[in-house]
């Protein structure tokens, strides 16, 4: 029982940074397999809602059908709602079809350039059946997608005068492992701290203007010197 005791692990979180779309936390008291393991689970297994299927009713642009299905397929969609959602293929109440309120969500775009100026076409111009699942907006994330006057979300495609585009898209379930459009993160990684270990003896012989030079050498601020006892920690 001693020897399986050792193979228990215990980690422990810590939080060092949370944004809408960033996070950077602490991993400890566990070894790389496990954070290895919660990288892979972030990027292929959990769940999200992305768009699926597109039917093209009209597009007189520039860009063909498969083009604008895979942009479509890549907006990223507001996903709090995809836990309680239902896989479409484990979903009675469709049969599989993946086409009901239980496993799916319902886009429509329709966008016409009356004038001469170039109209862009974005992931504001979609309308969802559902409140709660929308194209994310950057707006105030800091990210470098701000919006302004030239550019409101995520741009799918730029009409000219005469040009149209009509279509339906349904938003399903899925993760990473299926396909890149249902992964919730861009980039995982992870890295070692470094311990520091400081030469009680051999700091002892320093001076203080010494000491303080050891300290300001470090760029990230990692020493410090105890204005009591004058040692650096």
């Amino acid at each position: 029982m001693e020897g399986a005791a050792s193979y228990q692990r215990f980690p422990k979180v810590k939080i060092r940074e949370l944004k809408d779309d960033y996070a950077k936390f602490e991993l400890r008291e566990t070894d790389a397999s496990v954070a290895n393991a919660l990288r892979r689970v972030m990027i292929a297994e959990v769940p999200t809602i992305a768009i699926d299927l597109v039917e093209i009713e009209v597009n007189s642009s520039v860009l063909n059908d498969e083009f604008i299905a895979h942009r479509l397929g890549l907006i990223p969609l507001t996903s709090e709602r995809a836990m309680s959602m239902r896989f479409s293929r484990d979903c009675d109440a469709c049969d599989g079809d993946g086409q009901c309120e239980f496993c799916s969500v319902e886009f429509h775009l329709r966008a016409k350039c009356i004038n001469d100026q170039t109209l862009d076409v974005t992931s504001k111009d979609l309308y969802s059946s559902d409140h709660t699942v929308v194209p994310v907006d950057f707006s105030d994330s800091g990210s470098g997608f701000e919006n302004n006057e030239d550019q409101r979300g995520i741009t799918i495609v730029k009409l000219r005068k005469g040009q149209e585009l009509r279509l339906r898209a349904i938003a399903r379930k899925g993760i990473g492992k299926d396909h890149a459009k249902w992964s919730p993160a861009a980039t995982v990684t992870f890295m070692y701290e470094p311990e520091i270990h400081i030469n009680e003896e051999m700091m002892e012989t320093l001076s203080l203007e010494e000491k303080t030079s050891v300290v300001d050498s470090s760029p990230t601020k990692v020493f410090g010197i105890n204005p009591h006892t004058q040692q650096v920690g």
